[in-house]
């Protein structure tokens, strides 16, 4: 008889990062990929290329406070996000205005997720500010794709024009998106998620925006102190190894095809229970492999949807595997029959 243990760390925090602050992956996504750009000579209007070079840079080295719209399922949320790039790095805040309080605060590379609750609690992670890894541009609109991409022509988001990037997949293993892009610098304005059917699972969109903004220190604090910390995240220093390749075999198989390692990370959860973390991308889409202790007698898999997240577990053998993200569950269950115990994972460097 399957007995699997309550749902694990790897999930809860999954529930926050991956569903209620999606707009914060998208705008990590293109400060990652201004990182990886080079300078853009001279692009035709509806090059796509142009425009995502232009999105990376306006998202991370503008200043601006705005309010955002999240509709999902039958839930409706609205968030303010205040932004500030200046040479001490970039800071952000995004907090609701509705509902049960909820934060999230970006220095640098850290991400800090207040959830709410009688004792309010920190979800810390430095791998959340890094969710897709540097790609070259060409790796997401050249001929290894997973997307085909478009221009879409353009619509007045939050009173301003916007030009629409349409993204679309090439296999059943990731959504399709559309980018909603300010006509003079590029901003991402809208953002939606669609599924294989072309149905939107999602959008973000700002109902209005200040561009060029100045952003005190006091915007950017949170209103939600004295909350213990419940979970801490470090990334290893591993990117010149995931970049000779060796690693990326290792996987070669266990993973749809396009997705490739982007980052390696280990943590220890509140009750001091080590666990490892590999997050994977295809330059637009992610998952995240968790794999921690278990109890000896909890035994099973199970699949599990929240919203447009699907989550695999696997339990067996003193160890739970997770593999979670913001896909399909077509590609969720791929990695997860291909990862169940037995099979040897491991983030160590050394392997």
């Amino acid at each position: 008889m399957m007995k699997l243990e309550p749902e694990n760390h790897a999930l809860q925090g999954a529930r926050l990062m991956a569903g209620e602050f999606r707009f914060l992956q998208i705008l990590a996504m293109t400060a990652l990929l201004a990182a990886s750009l080079t300078p853009v000579s001279v692009h035709a209007d509806d090059d796509v290329q142009h425009w995502l070079d232009r999105m990376a840079r306006a998202v991370e080295t503008l200043n601006y406070r705005g309010t955002l719209v999240h509709v999902r399922e039958d839930r409706v949320d609205t968030l303010r996000i205040i932004h500030r790039a200046d040479e001490d790095g970039v800071r952000e805040r995004i907090y609701a205005i509705d509902g049960e309080p909820r934060e999230v605060l970006r220095d640098g590379n850290k991400v800090r997720c207040l959830l709410p609750g009688d004792q309010p609690q920190v979800l810390e992670s430095q791998l959340a500010g890094r969710l897709l890894p540097s790609l070259p541009v060409n790796r997401l609109t050249g001929p290894e794709s997973a997307y085909r991409m478009s221009m879409a022509g353009s619509e007045r988001v939050a009173g301003l024009t916007a030009r629409i990037v349409t993204i679309e997949p090439r296999d059943q293993y990731r959504y399709g998106y559309r980018l909603w892009l300010e006509e003079s610098t590029g901003m991402l304005l809208r953002y939606a998620l669609i599924d294989p059917e072309g149905r939107q699972l999602q959008q973000l969109s700002f109902t209005s925006i200040e561009l060029g903004a100045s952003i005190s220190d006091a915007e950017l604090a949170p209103a939600m102190i004295d909350a213990p910390k419940v979970l801490t995240t470090r990334l290893h220093d591993t990117d010149g190894q995931i970049r000779s390749g060796r690693r990326h075999e290792a996987f070669r198989g266990r993973v749809p095809p396009g997705f490739r390692l982007a980052n390696i990370g280990k943590g220890r959860s509140e009750h001091g229970e080590e666990f490892e973390h590999l997050l994977f991308s295809d330059g637009l889409a992610s998952f995240s492999i968790y794999i921690e202790n278990a109890a000896p007698e909890a035994i099973g898999s199970r699949m599990k949807a929240m919203g447009a997240v699907h989550v695999f577990t696997d339990q067996g053998d003193g160890r739970a595997l997770t593999v979670v993200g913001e896909v399909p569950a077509a590609t969720v269950e791929f990695v997860g029959q291909r990862f169940r115990r037995g099979a040897e994972v491991s983030a160590r460097p050394n392997e």
